[in-house]
């Protein structure tokens, strides 16, 4: 069956198939029995286990963490695929059901219907294909996992315990072709506060690796005017709710907007606008917005700002606050580049917060991520991805962390196109019907081309 006739006689099965696993909310959770991220993320990966047999592919749950779908019985696999059943919260600002796949002008919107459930399903259609239609020499295994919104885990877990395929990539970022990856850490910015009556608590943020669209204090002892002049002072690029809880306490509320923690340009933190307006209530907040100042993506006030020809500018992401009246702890994501190593960034940020009267808790980074350009399986996905657009491509370099980051030889492939905005972690988040086409059709050209190139 030719590639073109077969994508275009099977995409509404593909769509209905994309629609059962959105209509799961897999956003990862504690553990919840037998479900180690919780059981929405287990029924996610039991569903693509599901889809993949009713394909004709051989699929089993690891350890209630992963699925595993495989082209062939045996041999061993050459070529794994790496790609994530779980998903970030839904957040605020949806025009769209969320948890459903919403057909709206040829544009197909939920969350997860391109980060990262489309290409699971665009994966398994394309081995079904290949299955069915080629003799190819090497095993193809697709590995679906249920914690890489949350720190991939599930793929560290496997990896201790399993060989992972010789040539490796995962269709969670963006075309042509991931190489080089920055290196991310993460850290708790704490302090105890003196015990102040008009900020009773603050908070705001949903997960760690999203820049925060809304944040929130309960505050007493200022009229609604009081608040609405102080926004007004602070000159903010967000927006400002006010609520009286009741006689004595306003609920204020800011709102951004959401990106990934390694794109923070793109966004709106409410986090860091939060506490600017609380600074002007309780000076004891001024040290945080001098250590983190609105605006501020790229560290300068940390002193870490850092940049190279390979991986480009070191960027700065506060999404998440607690506070509750005198605790006060606040939650960074930093994307740094090769550079830099993760014992001089964690120096430089310790020192700085010192600095300004903080401490450092739970600080964790991992190192960046770089592949050869001219290894195998770049040149043979640049190759692919060239022939399908027409267009000459070089390899890439981000902040955003993929599956791919750590495994020797490993990169990423698709699946954002270049100048669209899929509004991944936002709200509205979509793919259009002919870009959910485009790559299944990547994903069977490049494994099929990838067979040619390798040997057994």
């Amino acid at each position: 069956m030719k590639l073109d006739f077969y994508i275009d006689n099977n995409i509404n099965n593909m769509i209905d198939s994309l629609g059962r696993l959105v209509r799961i909310p897999s956003v990862g959770s504690a553990p919840d029995g037998d479900a180690p991220f919780g059981q929405n993320a287990l029924a996610a990966l039991k569903e693509v286990a599901k889809i993949a047999t009713e394909l004709g592919l051989k699929a089993h749950i690891y350890d209630n963490r992963l699925t595993i779908v495989d082209l062939y019985d045996s041999p061993f696999p050459s070529v794994g695929i790496l790609a994530h059943a779980d998903v970030v919260p839904a957040g605020n600002g949806w025009s769209h059901e969320p948890f459903d796949v919403t057909v709206d002008n040829d544009l197909l919107y939920g969350r997860g219907v391109i980060d990262n459930k489309g290409p699971v399903i665009s994966a398994l259609y394309a081995m079904k294909y290949i299955k069915d239609n080629y003799n190819i020499k090497n095993n193809v295994r697709l590995i679906v996992g249920s914690d890489e919104e949350k720190g991939s885990s599930d793929l560290s877990y496997y990896i201790e315990r399993e060989k992972l395929p010789e040539y490796v990539f995962t269709p969670d970022a963006n075309y042509p072709v991931i190489n080089t990856e920055k290196g991310r850490a993460t850290g708790n910015i704490v302090k105890k506060f003196l015990k102040n009556d008009k900020i009773l608590k603050a908070w705001g943020g949903t997960v760690i690796n999203a820049v925060p669209d809304r944040a929130y204090a309960d505050i007493t002892g200022y009229s609604m005017l009081d608040l609405e002049n102080i926004a007004k002072d602070c000159k903010l690029d967000v927006d400002f709710i006010f609520e009286e809880k009741d006689s004595n306490i306003i609920n204020v509320c800011i709102i951004g907007s959401s990106a990934h923690a390694s794109l923070p340009a793109t966004g709106k933190n409410s986090v860091t606008a939060l506490c600017k307006f609380l600074s002007k209530i309780d000076k004891q907040w001024e040290p945080v917005c001098l250590a983190c100042p609105h605006g501020d993506i790229y560290g300068k006030a940390l002193n870490i700002n850092a940049n190279d020809n390979v991986s480009g500018d070191l960027t700065f992401a506060f999404d998440l606050l607690e506070f509750d009246g005198e605790n006060f702890k606040g939650t960074f994501d930093i994307r740094y580049p090769v550079c830099m190593t993760r014992e001089e960034l964690k120096s430089k940020v310790e020192s700085a917060l010192i600095s300004f009267g903080f401490g450092l808790d739970s600080f964790s980074a991992s190192n960046p991520h770089h592949t050869a350009a001219d290894s195998v399986l770049v040149k043979t996905l640049l190759y692919v991805y060239e022939n399908a657009t027409g267009s000459h491509a070089e390899p890439l370099a981000v902040g955003g962390g993929t599956y791919a980051h750590g495994i020797p030889g490993a990169v990423a492939f698709g699946p954002e196109l270049p100048g669209i905005d899929n509004k991944i972690h936002g709200a509205d988040e979509f793919i259009s019907v002919e870009h959910f086409k485009f790559n299944t059709k990547l994903l069977i050209n490049a494994i099929t081309e990838l067979d040619k190139n390798i040997e057994i």
